[in-house]
């Protein structure tokens, strides 16, 4: 069997939204065709030219697909919308692996000297003079007459 058939949570076909249908992709004729459950009309085909120049284009955001500009449908995760975009054609752009750049040349860390630890300590407490040791003589105090 030449096609294959994807499961999708919506897909809106112009204005009209179907929801829990399937998709199927006819690689030998190079269609997308639309399977609602129930339906007594079988398939009907939404999309066509396939791996034509002018065919359609596909393009995918996530978990939807979007096939030219009449089809957008909408998968359970991304998984399963990338396995559709890459059924109809779709190669998604490579990945450039990053590099990481090197740093920039800088000054090198300080020695730690004896001089360096002192300044980093708390410094030592301040004793306060005392009035009698700052004074020479002692003041008198005047008698009242």
């Amino acid at each position: 069997m030449p096609s294959k058939l994807f499961s999708a949570e919506q897909v809106s076909y112009g204005a009209a939204p179907f929801t829990k249908v399937q998709l199927g992709y006819n690689s030998r004729a190079k269609c997308l065709n639309l399977i609602v459950p129930g339906s007594t009309k079988g398939a009907l085909q939404v999309v066509s030219g396939f791996g034509d120049p002018e065919g359609p284009q596909v393009s995918l955001e996530g978990e939807t697909c979007t096939i030219g500009s009449a089809v957008t449908a909408r998968f359970i995760n991304e998984a399963v919308a990338a396995e559709f975009a890459t059924c109809l054609g779709f190669a998604p752009p490579a990945k450039v692996p990053e590099t990481v750049p090197e740093s920039a040349p800088c000054t090198p860390p300080a020695r730690a000297a004896k001089s360096t630890v002192a300044m980093s300590s708390t410094p030592p407490r301040v004793k306060r003079a005392k009035l009698a040791d700052i004074m020479e003589e002692p003041v008198e105090k005047k008698k009242k007459a």
